[in-house]
């Protein structure tokens, strides 16, 4: 149970960090280009068979799936947390679940298609921890020592 109240607790704060470093450029904001962040969607998209593996298995416990997927529209790119996807026959269709602030291109509500190149982060829970998340050490330069400290700990690779 303590576990779960972790997870509650730290979630938002993944979303908001991650988020707001999605959409618009702030402390905290790191390039896709950045090399860090560059190696970090590599490693995402490298070991996202992982990913649908556990999501079709759940063998051990695991839960909380999403994906982030990136959009592009005109040269802008923002991108998207989705817990609601289907992946069949080897193509992600996901739902864009909050409103865009960059790209006009989707709306929330929006069912797409995605192609493996525009996932560029996943992550899942298992035993109480974040598993994936490769995005998040390229952000920790930008972020209060306590607050990396607290990620780190609820990650299983961070």
């Amino acid at each position: 149970m303590k576990g779960i109240a972790q997870v509650v607790v730290l979630l938002p704060g993944i979303m908001i960090a991650l988020v707001s470093g999605c959409t618009r450029h702030d402390k905290g904001y790191v390039e896709d280009t950045d090399p860090e962040m560059a190696a970090a969607i590599a490693k995402a998209q490298e070991t996202l068979p992982q990913f649908w593996q556990a999501y079709e298995q759940r063998s051990h416990g695991e839960s909380n799936f999403t994906l982030i997927v990136k959009i592009t529209d005109k040269g802008r790119i923002e991108h998207f947390f989705t817990t609601d996807f289907e992946h069949r026959d080897g193509k992600t269709i996901v739902t864009i679940t909050n409103r865009p602030k960059i790209v006009a291109s989707v709306k929330a509500g929006d069912r797409i298609e995605v192609p493996p190149a525009d996932i560029t982060d996943w992550f899942y829970m298992r035993n109480g921890k974040y598993v994936g998340l490769r995005s998040m050490p390229p952000r920790f330069k930008h972020m209060p020592a306590e607050q990396v400290k607290v990620f780190k700990r609820e990650m299983v690779d961070p």
